[in-house]
C-alpha cells in the first residue's frame, strides 16, 4: 500500500461524503420547507389571532382580535349579505360592551380588561337589526402558540460540518505522517476496517 495510492482513496472517500452528506441536507432542507397537508394554511397574523363566532337561523357573526381592539363581521345567514345597520352588545362574562359601526360595513369592539386573551371565553352577542333582533352566543378562541423550529436542519448542518472538519484532520494529519492511517484503521472496528483498504 503506497502513500499516492492511500491518498487517492482518502480523497474518492472524503468527495463521496461530502456529496452524500449535502443529499441529506437538501432533504431535511426540503422537507420543513414544503407542507403535506391538503389544506393550505391561512396567513400568520389571522391564524395567531384570538377569534370569536357565532351563528343563528339569521345571522352569521366573525370576529378577530388585533391586540385590543375586535373587528367584527356581521352577515345574514341565508343571504349572506353584510349588516350595517345594527346595534351590538358583547357580554364578556358580565361586562357589556356596545359596538361601533365602521365605514367599511363593520364593526369595532375595545375589550374590557376581564379579557385576558390567555384563555378561550364564553362571549354572548344582543343584535338589534332592521332584519330582526337576536341573541347570539359563541367562545373567544385563543390559539395556542406554534412555534416552528428548524433546528432539525441545524442540527443536521453542523453533524455534517463537525464530520467534514473531522475527516480534514484525519486527511492534514495523514499529510504530516502517513502511518496514521495505521494506527486509526488499527483502532477502528473490524466492521469498519473493510473500507480501509
Amino acid at each position: 500500500m503506497n502513500r499516492k495510492y492511500l491518498s487517492t482513496v482518502i480523497k474518492q472517500r472524503l468527495l463521496a461524503f461530502t456529496f452524500l452528506m449535502a443529499g441529506i441536507v437538501a432533504v431535511a432542507s426540503a422537507h420543513e420547507g414544503h407542507s403535506h397537508d391538503k389544506e393550505i394554511k391561512p396567513q400568520s397574523n389571522v391564524a395567531a389571532a384570538p377569534t370569536l363566532t357565532a351563528v343563528s337561523e339569521n345571522y352569521e357573526l366573525v370576529a378577530i382580535v388585533q391586540g385590543r381592539q375586535m373587528t367584527v363581521y356581521l352577515d345574514q345567514f341565508e343571504s349572506n349579505a353584510p349588516v350595517i345597520d345594527a346595534d351590538l352588545d358583547f357580554d364578556f362574562s358580565g361586562t357589556v360592551v356596545k359596538a361601533t359601526r365602521n365605514v367599511d360595513g363593520t364593526y369595532s369592539v375595545a375589550l374590557p380588561k376581564n379579557v385576558d386573551l390567555k384563555s378561550t371565553m364564553p362571549v354572548t352577542i344582543t343584535i338589534l337589526a332592521a332584519a330582526g333582533p337576536d341573541l347570539l352566543s359563541g367562545d373567544l378562541v385563543i390559539p395556542k402558540l406554534e412555534i416552528h423550529s428548524s433546528w432539525s436542519t441545524v442540527w443536521v448542518v453542523a453533524l455534517v460540518a463537525a464530520c467534514l472538519i473531522a475527516l480534514l484532520l484525519i486527511w492534514l494529519a495523514y499529510k504530516r505522517n502517513p502511518s496514521i492511517l495505521i494506527q486509526l484503521k488499527q483502532k477502528l472496528p473490524a466492521s469498519l476496517r473493510r473500507f480501509i483498504k
